[in-house]
């Protein structure tokens, strides 16, 4: 690949992040557009979202590699997913010159928090997922589900959790008040905002920050327990590679730390790292002569 600009995207179902740099690793633009998830977005919806590359528009030209990493992508191939059909039409027009790789976003963490050594990988944001990598590839990956047959440990499953109880009249009195006063949702609102709507999971972790403020809460410490101990025991248990260590990455997981630790001492399990955001890992690893096509 010629010498030129590097557009890194790594995209979860809430955002994607954006950084656009050189082959000697010097940033020259770092924003925020829209969540892109291939599987699941209308190419209308897909297009729209990429309007939020405006502000490198005057390097178009000089854009010669991007390297994409979002929910929906099989890693090193665009299988049958469409999106990623509609979305490499799109990047091609914005970027005549740029040669371009899709990868899972679970690749990307994986990349920004082992580098090339091998470890347990886990996402806990909006959504959750696991793999284990051997320090080049996923080399297993326990499937995540989604928000309604999995998802255990992400902030959309905990928001469902409390929703569920609330509605049904199982939250402490003195909490269930304090959320009405705040955001005024009755039932309709609910269902409305979880079943009429085109972004679900990301409503329902839309309230993970009100229940973390509580997290000291008895019955809210008990919600957290619940979602985090069954992540463990229907994900990373599974893996034979935890001695390693586990490396997390995803804002919700670090928000939670303190939590994930002190529980996963009792299942043995010992957490190497956490990253909010696997940018400026992912800027390091692909300006190290990481090239598209490289593993």
């Amino acid at each position: 690949m010629a010498d030129g600009m590097i557009l890194i995207m790594e995209s979860g179902a809430t955002k994607t992040e954006c950084c656009l740099c050189d082959e000697g690793g010097d940033v020259h633009s770092r924003f925020r557009m829209p969540g892109i998830n291939v599987a699941s977005m209308s190419r209308q919806a897909v297009t729209d979202a990429l309007t939020g590359l405006a502000p490198i528009a005057r390097w178009r030209e000089s854009v010669t590699g991007i390297f994409f990493y979002g929910a929906g992508v099989m890693d090193g191939c665009r299988g049958d997913v469409e999106g990623i059909d509609v979305l490499d039409d799109a990047l091609g027009d914005i970027f005549p010159s740029s040669c371009r790789e899709y990868n899972s976003d679970m690749l990307a963490a994986a990349r920004a928090l082992c580098g090339d050594r091998p470890g347990v990988v886990a996402i806990l944001g909006t959504g959750s997922n696991s793999c284990s990598y051997d320090g080049r590839a996923i080399v297993r990956n326990i499937r995540p589900g989604g928000f309604i047959l999995g998802d255990e440990g992400s902030a959309a499953v905990l928001g469902k959790m409390f929703l569920s109880d609330y509605i049904k009249g199982l939250v402490p009195e003195r909490i269930a008040d304090d959320f009405s006063r705040r955001y005024g949702l009755g039932y309709k609102d609910i269902v409305s905002q979880v079943y009429g709507s085109g972004t679900p999971s990301r409503n329902l972790a839309s309230f993970a920050p009100y229940l973390l403020e509580m997290r000291d809460e008895p019955y809210v410490g008990r919600l957290l327990a619940d979602n985090f101990r069954n992540f463990f025991e229907r994900s990373l248990l599974r893996y034979d590679e935890r001695e390693h260590g586990i490396y997390v990455a995803g804002s919700f997981g670090y928000a939670c730390r303190d939590i994930l630790q002190d529980m996963g001492a009792g299942y043995g399990l010992r957490f190497a790292g956490f990253m909010q955001s696997p940018m400026d890992a992912l800027a390091g690893f692909h300006c190290k002569g990481k090239r598209i096509g490289d593993v």
